[in-house]
């Protein structure tokens, strides 16, 4: 397997920017680049998802929100969750991947000429 095709598919399957760690080590501010802020945006996602849930699991238990797919998915909904932050949050991580694999083939062809 290429160098460069192990990296893209590290970069993918694994983090992006942890290919280029694996194709160029003692390069690794390149990799950085793609890996802090899909590390940052995954971060404030998880972040976000966990206080929503605790909010939910607390109104569940509580009683005030009924035990209902329906009632919860509203819930979810209407909590603003979907905001302009997580948004942009989930595109970095999109970005961040899509631009890493590309990234690390190229690289690891423009290094193989």
């Amino acid at each position: 397997m290429q160098a460069s095709t192990k990296a893209a598919l590290i970069s993918a399957l694994i983090f992006p920017g942890l290919g280029h760690l694996a194709l160029q080590p003692r390069r690794g501010k390149r990799g950085l680049l793609f890996l802090a802020p899909a590390v940052v945006a995954v971060f404030y996602l998880i972040g976000s998802v966990l206080r929503l849930t605790d909010q939910l699991l607390a109104e569940l238990n509580s009683g005030k929100l009924p035990f209902d797919p329906i009632a919860i998915t509203e819930r979810i909904h209407a909590s603003g969750i979907d905001n302009p932050l997580t948004n942009l949050a989930s595109l970095v991580c999109l970005l961040c991947w899509a631009g890493a694999i590309a990234d690390a083939l190229w690289l690891g062809r423009r290094t193989q000429n």
